[in-house]
């Protein structure tokens, strides 16, 4: 997935040194792999930071191309020559190295405090131990053009009926009223969970999680049903749609449709391609308006630590970076350079990125508690560590079943209950 990773800038494979101010000759190199090169400056600001106390470190950065990033890390990593500090894929990403031993655990570096959302440490727990410090909370919302719904008189709705009938009324006019793209199952996936967010609610999915609950049950049958409904708004051929895996935000910036169920993430590359687009955003309305709207969150990635640093003096200063990586100052830089919402208490959001407000407000109010889709506990099987000789089989948690049964379900070749049987089936597992 490159785009709900928060994938955003130039990619680049080779490394870089952050050199700034306090940094002498005698300084402790502690290298930074990541897939996310438009977090160099914030990397120059934890150097920054660090030399300001006194720490002598300089940061070696390396932003690995997205795409290469994860088998880049596990070679590098089988090989004994990972790096000090490392972005990994929250969930199966970074257990299985912990599964191998390769992360240091960091209960007793970071304090985990200052996390404001602690179920957002689950995608980097193994075996009651913390492996990673969660570094984005990712969001979907409905966008949409302002523009286009000012020129039809249409406003964001409060009830699914509303929501059909802002369709219907585009559709009628030779608007597509939301662009999709059926080629990338994981999009369609994430909408599918913003969906689920408001139609479930936090009581399905606490007893769905606690196993309490089937995904064979009305509640989620009905979700699946609801989310049918919406492939008759989609583009004509929107099942062809998606090789270049940005079709949707281009059209939607372009003004060729007037919504597209989307992340937070997105919106720098809607932006990019229109910087004069008016866009606003609602969360998937309930089927009645006296319930409650939820909104769908996941964790990005987490930040970790190898265990096998074998210099001392670079395991303390590797460990210096983790607790500052956990404290609310690089919670803040994180937010003010890439406009996402970081889970570190006492953050705020610069008023440069209005969308993102918005987003960390729904956030804080209204996200689904507990997380049921990418990222839960029931998207992690039991990790295969990466040194076993098995083959590692992420296919049996949530997010890649749901992606499985959704284009048929969208283009009516599952019915709702038949999606949902086979989601059940994959996730036995879980059950068990």
């Amino acid at each position: 997935m490159k785009k709900a990773l928060a994938v955003l800038g130039i990619f680049a494979t080779s490394g870089m040194l952050l050199t700034g101010c306090g940094s002498g000759s005698g300084a402790t190199t502690i290298t930074v792999w990541t897939w996310r090169s438009q977090d160099k400056q914030l990397w120059q600001q934890v150097q920054d930071a660090l030399n300001q106390k006194g720490e002598n470190i300089k940061i070696s950065f390396r932003p690995v191309q997205p795409t290469s990033y994860d088998s880049v890390l596990q070679t590098a990593m089988d090989g004994g020559k990972g790096p000090d500090i490392m972005y990994t894929r929250a969930g199966e990403g970074t257990l299985k190295y912990a599964a191998a031993n390769m992360l240091k655990p960091l209960d007793n570096v970071v304090n985990f405090s200052s996390i404001n959302n602690k179920a957002s440490l689950q995608s980097a727990q193994y075996q009651g131990k913390t492996y990673g410090v969660p570094f984005a909370i990712q969001t979907m919302e409905i966008f949409y053009n302002k523009d286009i719904f000012a020129k039809y008189n249409l406003q964001p709705p409060k009830t699914w009926d509303d929501f059909i009938h802002i369709c219907q009324v585009l559709k009628q006019n030779g608007v597509t009223p939301i662009s999709t793209m059926g080629i990338q199952s994981w999009m369609l996936a994430l909408n599918f969970d913003e969906v689920g967010a408001t139609f479930l609610g936090n009581d399905f999915t606490k007893k769905l999680v606690a196993k309490e609950a089937k995904y064979t049950d009305p509640p989620y049958v009905d979700a699946l049903a609801h989310y049918q409904q919406l492939a008759d708004y989609f583009e004509p051929n929107f099942k062809a749609v998606g090789s270049g895996g940005n079709e949707q935000e281009t059209d939607f910036a372009l003004g060729k449709s007037a919504m597209v169920m989307d992340g937070i993430f997105d919106v720098p590359t809607i932006q990019k391609d229109n910087p004069n687009i008016h866009m606003g955003a609602f969360l998937v309305p309930p089927a009645k308006s006296n319930q409650q709207t939820k909104i769908d969150w996941y964790v990005d990635g987490n930040i970790a630590m190898n265990n096998n640093i074998k210099d001392p003096k670079v395991e303390k200063a590797a460990e210096d970076i983790m607790k500052f990586v956990g404290s609310q100052p690089f919670g803040q830089d994180f937010s003010n350079i890439a406009g996402e919402i970081s889970p570190i208490s006492g953050v705020s959001i610069p008023s440069k990125y209005p969308l993102s407000i918005q987003a960390y407000q729904w956030y804080q109010q209204e996200a689904i508690n507990p997380i049921f889709g990418i990222r839960s506990p029931m998207d992690t099987p039991p990790p295969t560590p990466v040194t076993s000789s098995k083959s590692v089989n992420d296919d049996n948690g949530i997010f890649s079943a749901e992606q499985k049964v959704l284009l048929p379900l969208l283009t009516k070749q599952k019915t709702p209950e038949q999606a949902a049987q086979d989601i059940q089936n994959t996730l036995s597992w879980y059950f068990k």
